[in-house]
C-alpha cells in the first residue's frame, strides 16, 4: 500500500494505461487485476487500493477517454446555441461530431475508436451502465436541440434515428473506411463528412413515413 500512497497520482495513471492497452487486446473476461499490476509494474493491493474492483477499473478507464469527448460535444452545443436559435440538423451534428475531427495522432481519437469497440462488444450488464453514465447528458441534449429543428418529428422516432446514428459513428470509429478502400488517415475526415451527409438526411427524413411503416412478420409469404 505504500507505493499507492507514495504517488498516487502516477501510480493511477500507470494502472489506467496499462488496464487501457490489456482491455481493448483481450476484453474484460480476459484480463485479470493481476495481469494489470504486473503490465503497470505495481503491486496487486494498489488495483484495489485505486478503483476497488475489475469493474470499476473498466469504468475509470473509459471515463478517462469519454468523458473529455462529452465536455467537447456539449461546449460545441452551447456555443451553437448561443450563435443560433435554432441550429439546423447539420449544424447540430456537425457539433456532435465535432471532437472526432481532432487531430488523428492526438491521444484520446488515437485509443477511443478500439476501446469504443471494446465497450459495445461487452454484454448489455457491464458495458450498458458504462454507457449511461458517461452519455445520458450529451444525448439528452443534442436529442431536444434535433426535437427544436425537426417539430414534425415524434420523441420516439427521434430516438430511434438517434440510436442509428449512433450505431453509424461506431462503425466510421472502427472502421474508418469500407472495404477496398484505403484507410489512411485523411479517408477518416473523409468519412467524417460523408457521415454527416447520411445522417442529416436520415435525420431529416419527414414523418409522415411513421404511416406507412408495417411491422416485420415472421415466415415467408408467396
Amino acid at each position: 500500500m505504500a507505493e499507492a500512497a507514495a504517488n498516487p497520482s502516477n501510480t493511477r495513471e500507470k494502472i489506467l494505461d496499462a488496464a487501457e492497452t490489456l482491455f481493448i487486446e483481450h476484453g474484460y473476461a480476459g484480463t485479470s487485476l493481476r495481469a494489470v499490476a504486473q503490465r503497470a509494474k505495481v503491486n496487486l493491493a494498489a488495483t484495489h487500493y485505486h478503483f476497488g474492483s475489475k469493474k470499476g477499473l473498466f469504468a475509470a478507464v473509459f471515463h478517462r477517454r469519454a468523458a473529455p469527448v462529452s465536455r467537447a460535444r456539449l461546449a460545441a452545443l452551447d456555443a451553437l446555441e448561443a450563435d443560433h436559435q435554432v441550429p439546423t440538423v447539420r449544424m447540430i451534428i456537425k457539433a456532435f461530431l465535432n471532437p472526432l475531427y481532432s487531430d488523428p495522432n492526438d491521444e484520446v481519437i488515437a485509443v477511443l475508436p478500439n476501446l469504443v469497440g471494446r465497450v459495445y462488444g461487452e454484454p448489455d450488464s457491464l458495458s450498458k451502465p458504462m454507457l449511461e453514465t458517461e452519455f445520458t447528458e450529451v444525448a439528452r441534449r443534442y436529442q431536444a436541440a434535433l426535437a427544436r429543428a425537426m417539430t414534425d418529428v415524434s420523441d420516439e422516432e427521434l430516438h430511434w434515428r438517434f440510436h442509428f446514428m449512433i450505431g453509424s459513428m461506431i462503425q466510421l470509429l472502427r472502421f474508418n473506411s469500407p472495404m477496398g478502400v484505403s484507410s489512411a488517415p485523411e479517408e477518416f475526415i473523409e468519412g467524417l463528412e460523408r457521415l454527416v451527409d447520411f445522417v442529416t438526411a436520415g435525420l431529416e427524413q419527414g414523418a409522415g413515413v411513421n404511416a406507412g411503416r408495417h411491422k416485420f412478420k415472421t415466415g415467408i409469404s408467396c
